[in-house]
Protein backbone atom coordinates (compact mmCIF):
# COMPACT_ATOMS: atom_id res chain seq x y z
CA UNK A 1 0.00 0.00 0.00
CA UNK A 2 1.26 3.52 -0.73
CA UNK A 3 2.44 5.56 2.23
CA UNK A 4 -0.08 8.11 3.44
CA UNK A 5 0.85 11.72 2.74
CA UNK A 6 1.94 13.71 5.79
CA UNK A 7 -0.39 16.63 6.38
CA UNK A 8 1.14 19.66 8.10
CA UNK A 9 -1.23 20.94 10.79
CA UNK A 10 -1.55 24.24 12.59
CA UNK A 11 -0.32 22.64 15.82
CA UNK A 12 2.82 21.43 14.08
CA UNK A 13 3.54 24.90 12.70
CA UNK A 14 2.94 26.58 16.07
CA UNK A 15 5.30 24.11 17.73
CA UNK A 16 7.97 24.85 15.13
CA UNK A 17 7.54 28.60 15.46
CA UNK A 18 7.88 28.34 19.22
CA UNK A 19 11.12 26.41 18.69
CA UNK A 20 12.33 29.31 16.54
CA UNK A 21 11.71 31.74 19.40
CA UNK A 22 8.13 32.90 18.97
CA UNK A 23 6.08 33.47 22.10
CA UNK A 24 3.39 35.63 23.69
CA UNK A 25 3.84 39.33 22.93
CA UNK A 26 6.53 38.70 20.32
CA UNK A 27 6.82 40.61 17.06
CA UNK A 28 7.53 38.18 14.25
CA UNK A 29 8.49 39.14 10.69
CA UNK A 30 8.32 36.14 8.37
CA UNK A 31 9.50 35.36 4.87
CA UNK A 32 7.82 32.23 3.58
CA UNK A 33 7.21 29.63 0.90
CA UNK A 34 3.98 27.65 1.21
CA UNK A 35 5.11 24.93 -1.20
CA UNK A 36 8.21 24.21 0.89
CA UNK A 37 6.08 22.83 3.74
CA UNK A 38 4.60 20.01 1.69
CA UNK A 39 0.89 19.28 2.08
CA UNK A 40 -0.55 21.88 4.47
CA UNK A 41 -4.01 21.49 5.96
CA UNK A 42 -6.09 24.40 4.58
CA UNK A 43 -3.05 25.91 2.90
CA UNK A 44 -1.93 29.48 3.55
CA UNK A 45 -4.62 30.10 6.17
CA UNK A 46 -3.11 27.41 8.39
CA UNK A 47 0.32 29.04 8.30
CA UNK A 48 -1.17 32.48 9.00
CA UNK A 49 -3.27 31.25 11.92
CA UNK A 50 -0.23 29.45 13.32
CA UNK A 51 1.83 32.63 13.11
CA UNK A 52 -0.88 34.53 14.99
CA UNK A 53 -1.25 31.81 17.63
CA UNK A 54 2.50 31.54 18.13
CA UNK A 55 2.72 35.15 19.39
CA UNK A 56 -0.63 35.35 21.19
CA UNK A 57 -1.64 37.00 23.36
CA UNK A 58 -0.28 40.45 22.62
CA UNK A 59 1.96 39.64 19.67
CA UNK A 60 2.23 41.11 16.19
CA UNK A 61 2.69 39.29 12.88
CA UNK A 62 4.29 41.12 9.95
CA UNK A 63 4.78 39.79 6.42
CA UNK A 64 6.41 41.41 3.38
CA UNK A 65 3.98 42.36 0.61
CA UNK A 66 6.48 43.50 -1.99
CA UNK A 67 5.41 44.58 -5.48
CA UNK A 68 7.99 43.73 -8.14
CA UNK A 69 6.08 43.60 -11.43
CA UNK A 70 6.05 46.41 -14.00
CA UNK A 71 9.04 47.98 -12.28
CA UNK A 72 9.35 51.10 -14.41
CA UNK A 73 5.76 52.11 -13.59
CA UNK A 74 5.63 50.79 -10.03
CA UNK A 75 5.35 54.21 -8.39
CA UNK A 76 2.59 55.20 -10.83
CA UNK A 77 0.50 52.04 -10.55
CA UNK A 78 0.81 51.45 -6.80
CA UNK A 79 -2.48 51.05 -4.94
CA UNK A 80 -2.17 50.22 -1.25
CA UNK A 81 -5.53 48.40 -1.26
CA UNK A 82 -5.29 46.37 -4.45
CA UNK A 83 -1.66 45.98 -5.58
CA UNK A 84 -0.95 42.26 -5.05
CA UNK A 85 2.01 40.94 -3.12
CA UNK A 86 4.56 39.24 -5.36
CA UNK A 87 6.36 37.31 -2.63
CA UNK A 88 4.27 34.22 -2.08
CA UNK A 89 0.77 32.90 -1.50
CA UNK A 90 0.93 33.28 2.27
CA UNK A 91 1.68 37.01 2.02
CA UNK A 92 -1.11 37.67 -0.47
CA UNK A 93 -3.73 35.81 1.59
CA UNK A 94 -2.56 37.66 4.71
CA UNK A 95 -2.68 41.03 2.93
CA UNK A 96 -6.35 40.55 2.02
CA UNK A 97 -7.55 39.84 5.56
CA UNK A 98 -9.88 42.63 6.75
CA UNK A 99 -8.04 42.95 10.08
CA UNK A 100 -4.62 43.43 8.45
CA UNK A 101 -3.08 46.81 7.62
CA UNK A 102 -0.44 47.56 5.00
CA UNK A 103 2.35 50.12 4.88
CA UNK A 104 2.34 52.68 2.09
CA UNK A 105 5.28 52.04 -0.23
CA UNK A 106 5.11 51.06 -3.93
CA UNK A 107 7.88 48.43 -3.86
CA UNK A 108 8.62 47.36 -0.27
CA UNK A 109 5.37 47.45 1.68
CA UNK A 110 4.65 45.16 4.60
CA UNK A 111 1.36 43.98 6.12
CA UNK A 112 0.83 43.67 9.86
CA UNK A 113 -1.65 42.43 12.44
CA UNK A 114 -1.34 43.08 16.16
CA UNK A 115 -0.71 45.77 18.78
CA UNK A 116 2.50 47.07 17.17
CA UNK A 117 0.95 47.49 13.71
CA UNK A 118 0.63 51.28 13.78
CA UNK A 119 4.12 51.74 15.18
CA UNK A 120 5.59 49.58 12.43
CA UNK A 121 3.72 50.77 9.33
CA UNK A 122 2.70 54.40 9.94
CA UNK A 123 5.99 56.04 8.98
CA UNK A 124 6.62 54.34 5.66
CA UNK A 125 5.11 56.95 3.34
CA UNK A 126 7.13 59.75 4.93
CA UNK A 127 10.33 57.84 5.71
CA UNK A 128 13.59 59.02 4.20
CA UNK A 129 17.25 59.74 4.68
CA UNK A 130 18.69 56.64 3.04
CA UNK A 131 19.19 56.81 -0.75
CA UNK A 132 18.93 53.56 -2.67
CA UNK A 133 17.52 51.67 -5.65
CA UNK A 134 13.94 51.88 -4.30
CA UNK A 135 13.99 55.52 -3.28
CA UNK A 136 14.86 57.06 0.11
CA UNK A 137 11.69 55.90 1.89
CA UNK A 138 11.86 52.15 1.27
CA UNK A 139 14.39 51.46 4.02
CA UNK A 140 14.58 54.97 5.43
CA UNK A 141 14.29 56.29 8.95
CA UNK A 142 10.93 55.27 10.51
CA UNK A 143 10.25 52.74 7.73
CA UNK A 144 9.00 49.30 8.85
CA UNK A 145 12.49 47.95 8.28
CA UNK A 146 13.90 50.61 10.58
CA UNK A 147 11.28 49.68 13.17
CA UNK A 148 12.18 45.99 12.90
CA UNK A 149 15.69 46.94 13.97
CA UNK A 150 14.56 49.26 16.77
CA UNK A 151 12.07 46.70 18.11
CA UNK A 152 14.50 43.80 17.61
CA UNK A 153 11.84 41.63 15.98
CA UNK A 154 12.18 37.90 15.44
CA UNK A 155 13.02 37.54 11.74
CA UNK A 156 11.88 34.13 10.47
CA UNK A 157 12.49 32.30 7.21
CA UNK A 158 9.87 29.61 6.69
CA UNK A 159 10.95 27.25 3.95
CA UNK A 160 13.31 29.86 2.46
CA UNK A 161 16.91 30.91 3.06
CA UNK A 162 18.52 34.30 3.54
CA UNK A 163 18.47 34.67 -0.25
CA UNK A 164 14.95 36.02 0.42
CA UNK A 165 16.07 38.26 3.28
CA UNK A 166 14.69 41.74 2.64
CA UNK A 167 16.50 43.01 5.75
CA UNK A 168 19.58 42.66 3.55
CA UNK A 169 18.47 45.81 1.73
CA UNK A 170 18.14 47.62 5.05
CA UNK A 171 21.70 46.56 5.89
CA UNK A 172 22.89 47.80 2.50
CA UNK A 173 21.10 51.11 3.02
CA UNK A 174 22.68 51.52 6.44
CA UNK A 175 26.16 50.84 5.03
CA UNK A 176 25.65 53.48 2.33
CA UNK A 177 24.30 55.96 4.88
CA UNK A 178 27.35 55.45 7.10
CA UNK A 179 29.74 55.95 4.20
CA UNK A 180 27.97 59.16 3.15
CA UNK A 181 28.33 60.51 6.68
CA UNK A 182 32.14 60.35 6.24
CA UNK A 183 32.31 61.56 2.63
CA UNK A 184 34.25 64.79 2.00
CA UNK A 185 31.50 65.84 -0.43
CA UNK A 186 28.31 64.06 0.62
CA UNK A 187 26.20 65.47 -2.20
CA UNK A 188 28.64 64.31 -4.86
CA UNK A 189 28.95 60.89 -3.22
CA UNK A 190 25.17 60.50 -2.94
CA UNK A 191 24.77 61.26 -6.64
CA UNK A 192 26.82 58.15 -7.42
CA UNK A 193 24.51 55.80 -5.48
CA UNK A 194 22.13 53.59 -7.47
CA UNK A 195 18.65 55.10 -7.60
CA UNK A 196 15.20 54.19 -8.87
CA UNK A 197 15.76 52.90 -12.42
CA UNK A 198 19.11 54.73 -12.54
CA UNK A 199 22.55 53.07 -12.45
CA UNK A 200 25.05 53.62 -9.67
CA UNK A 201 27.03 51.94 -6.92
CA UNK A 202 25.37 49.60 -4.42
CA UNK A 203 26.76 47.10 -1.87
CA UNK A 204 25.31 43.94 -3.38
CA UNK A 205 26.34 40.85 -1.44
CA UNK A 206 25.25 37.22 -1.30
CA UNK A 207 22.53 36.54 1.27
CA UNK A 208 23.29 32.81 1.68
CA UNK A 209 26.97 33.59 2.34
CA UNK A 210 25.98 36.01 5.08
CA UNK A 211 23.64 33.36 6.48
CA UNK A 212 26.63 31.03 6.79
CA UNK A 213 28.64 33.67 8.65
CA UNK A 214 25.82 34.53 11.03
CA UNK A 215 25.17 30.84 11.65
CA UNK A 216 28.84 30.32 12.49
CA UNK A 217 28.49 33.10 15.08
CA UNK A 218 25.68 31.14 16.73
CA UNK A 219 22.99 33.69 15.87
CA UNK A 220 20.72 31.55 13.67
CA UNK A 221 18.23 28.97 14.96
CA UNK A 222 16.88 26.28 12.63
CA UNK A 223 14.04 23.79 12.80
CA UNK A 224 12.13 21.65 10.29
CA UNK A 225 8.36 22.11 10.00
CA UNK A 226 6.78 19.55 7.69
CA UNK A 227 9.19 19.47 4.76
CA UNK A 228 10.32 23.07 5.27
CA UNK A 229 13.67 23.94 6.79
CA UNK A 230 13.08 27.15 8.74
CA UNK A 231 15.41 29.69 10.34
CA UNK A 232 15.20 32.59 12.76
CA UNK A 233 17.45 35.41 13.93
CA UNK A 234 16.96 38.59 15.92
CA UNK A 235 16.85 41.65 13.66
CA UNK A 236 19.32 43.69 15.68
CA UNK A 237 21.85 40.86 15.91
CA UNK A 238 21.57 40.26 12.18
CA UNK A 239 22.01 43.92 11.25
CA UNK A 240 24.78 44.77 13.71
CA UNK A 241 26.85 41.70 12.90
CA UNK A 242 26.33 41.90 9.13
CA UNK A 243 27.35 45.57 9.14
CA UNK A 244 30.46 44.78 11.17
CA UNK A 245 31.41 42.05 8.69
CA UNK A 246 30.82 44.29 5.67
CA UNK A 247 32.79 47.18 7.15
CA UNK A 248 35.76 44.96 7.96
CA UNK A 249 35.64 42.94 4.73
CA UNK A 250 34.08 45.30 2.18
CA UNK A 251 36.71 44.34 -0.42
CA UNK A 252 35.67 40.68 -0.12
CA UNK A 253 31.90 41.09 -0.11
CA UNK A 254 31.02 43.99 -2.40
CA UNK A 255 31.40 44.83 -6.13
CA UNK A 256 34.48 46.72 -7.28
CA UNK A 257 32.69 49.97 -8.12
CA UNK A 258 31.12 50.07 -4.67
CA UNK A 259 34.42 49.25 -2.97
CA UNK A 260 36.14 52.18 -4.68
CA UNK A 261 33.27 54.52 -3.80
CA UNK A 262 33.22 53.28 -0.19
CA UNK A 263 36.94 53.86 0.30
CA UNK A 264 36.73 57.33 -1.23
CA UNK A 265 33.97 58.17 1.23
CA UNK A 266 35.51 56.65 4.33
CA UNK A 267 39.25 57.17 3.94
CA UNK A 268 39.72 59.28 0.85
CA UNK A 269 41.15 56.49 -1.29
CA UNK A 270 39.95 54.04 -3.91
CA UNK A 271 40.82 50.38 -4.27
CA UNK A 272 43.53 49.62 -6.77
Amino acid sequence: MPESKHVVTSEEVVEGLRALGAGPGEIIFAHSSLSSFGWVEQGADTIIEALIRSVSPGGTVVLPTLCQRDKERRFETWDIATSPSDVGKITEVFRQRPDVRRSDHPTHSVAALGPHTEQIISGHATAGGRPGPWGPAAFGHSSPWDMFYRLNVLDCFLGVTFSCNTMRHYIQSRLVEEALSHAPDAAEAAAAVRGWCTPGVWPDYQGPMMQERLTALGLVTDVTIGAAVCYSIRAREMVDNALAILRAEVDTWCPEDFREWYHRCTDGTGTQ
